[in-house]
């Protein structure tokens, strides 16, 4: 068990696809839950929705991540300082967090080739790239999956 928690943190700390896959699965978690609670979906309408939601934050991730560091590259390359201003202050960050710091760490990690707006623009991209595909897909699936039949009195 202890060997397999290892190699987890590790994929973690140096796979992009991994921390996209497990924090996208986390949030159809959540999406599901709150779809059984709040809607009356069927358990096979949710099993739809959370496919087709963690689906889209597959996709929108690194959709996202890509556009915000072309983003960043304009800005790294037009104003240098917010570059530099940016990789201090996600420096900062990973110092300040304490016991969460290898976490956020782990997230820069892949992108510290990229200069600083790029780095932080991809990771403002990635982080709600998934969010907003998956809210979007959790919101529209209790009228999309739905149960079609119901009468309104």
């Amino acid at each position: 068990m202890r060997l397999a928690l290892d190699k987890i943190i590790e994929l973690y700390q140096t796979s992009p696809i991994f921390q996209d896959l497990i924090e996208t699965g986390a949030f159809t978690a959540a999406a599901a839950g709150g779809q059984a609670l709040l809607t009356d979906m069927t358990p096979e309408e949710i099993a739809l929705a959370s496919g087709a939601s963690f689906g889209a934050g597959m996709i929108g991730r690194p959709i996202m991540g890509r556009a915000g560091q072309y983003l960043g590259n304009v800005v790294d390359k037009r104003y240098p300082a917010v570059g530099e201003f940016l990789i201090k202050g996600m420096d900062d960050a990973v110092e300040m967090s304490g016991p969460m710091g290898p976490a956020i760490q782990a997230k820069l990690n892949p992108y510290k080739h990229l200069g600083g707006s790029s780095q932080y623009f991809n990771l403002v991209g990635r982080g709600y790239g998934d969010n907003l595909a998956q809210a979007g897909v959790a919101l529209a699936a209790p009228g999309i999956f739905g149960d079609k039949e119901e009468v309104i009195q």
